[in-house]
């Protein structure tokens, strides 16, 4: 039986621009069905032969089990500097932080078990909003299937986007890279993450952000700053057993419904 075309939308951790990258495709594709911000990927419903655009960042826990169960699921894994991540603010709570290091570690892990995967694309935060075009042509050379409406540079003059997603971005503009590197004026905070979680330094290394630990002298003597972020700083056995469980419950139900007569939802 057909199934629909799904290309869902990842990241390493919240506040890694997958709504901005989620509005960009809405708007410069033509897209069967979307929803209007964020929705899990066991919950989307669509008719077959349709192509179906989400996104859902914290969902690449499940990527590697549905690439290899479901031949018409695809991903966009977003990466973006940790550094950047962490000292990002919601914009529906900018009382707190949103994401933190323990979190990045956790879902990069996981999807550095994808790379390689021909329905499995890394797109780098810094490179989309540097280069969108770029990307735009990146994206197509790998899910040929799309039909593209506009250019990415023109998606702020198409775009009809949600009110959540203009929260989340903090309004509608032309795509650009006016959030990269905004750790430099937030020091304090990746002082207080380094100290619960260690150096991010290998990390950096090893995503090709920085090639030593060199920056970390910009740290030295900042008095770091311990708020609480939006997600735990710790996740103990127990929580990650439960979640593991409840991640096999959502990826049999979502394959079922692949394999069941669609209907729209």
């Amino acid at each position: 039986m057909p199934l629909f075309n799904h290309l869902h939308i990842v990241a390493c951790s919240p506040r890694s621009g997958t709504t901005l990258l989620h509005e960009a495709m809405v708007t410069c594709y033509r897209i069967d069905k979307h929803y209007d911000h964020e929705i899990r990927f066991n919950l989307v419903r669509a008719d077959a032969g349709q192509t179906v655009l989400t996104k859902r960042p914290k969902d690449t826990m499940y990527v590697p089990e549905l690439l290899a169960a479901d031949p018409q699921f695809f991903v966009i894994y977003v990466m973006r500097d940790p550094r950047d991540v962490i000292v990002s603010r919601h914009g529906k709570d900018k009382s707190i932080y949103y994401s933190n290091i323990r979190l990045w570690r956790d879902l990069h892990a996981v999807a550095r078990q994808c790379y390689g995967h021909e329905r499995f694309l890394e797109v780098r935060y810094e490179d989309f909003v540097s280069r969108p075009d770029d990307i735009q042509a990146e994206i197509e050379s790998r899910f040929p299937w799309l039909e593209r409406l506009h250019r990415f540079t023109e998606y702020h003059e198409y775009a009809t986007v949600s009110e959540k997603s203009k929260t989340a971005m903090h309004g509608v503009r032309p795509i650009a890279p006016t959030s990269v590197g905004r750790w430099h004026s937030n020091l304090p905070r990746l002082i207080g993450q380094q100290m619960l979680h260690g150096s991010m330094t290998p990390d950096l290394v090893a995503c090709g952000y920085e090639t030593n630990a060199e920056w970390e002298q910009q740290l030295v003597g900042v008095e770091p700053d311990l708020s609480r972020s939006r997600y735990p700083e710790k996740v103990y056995w127990l929580r990650r057993f439960l979640n593991g469980r409840d991640a096999q419950r959502k990826i049999r139900n979502y394959l079922r419904m692949r394999h069941s007569p669609q209907t729209s939802a």
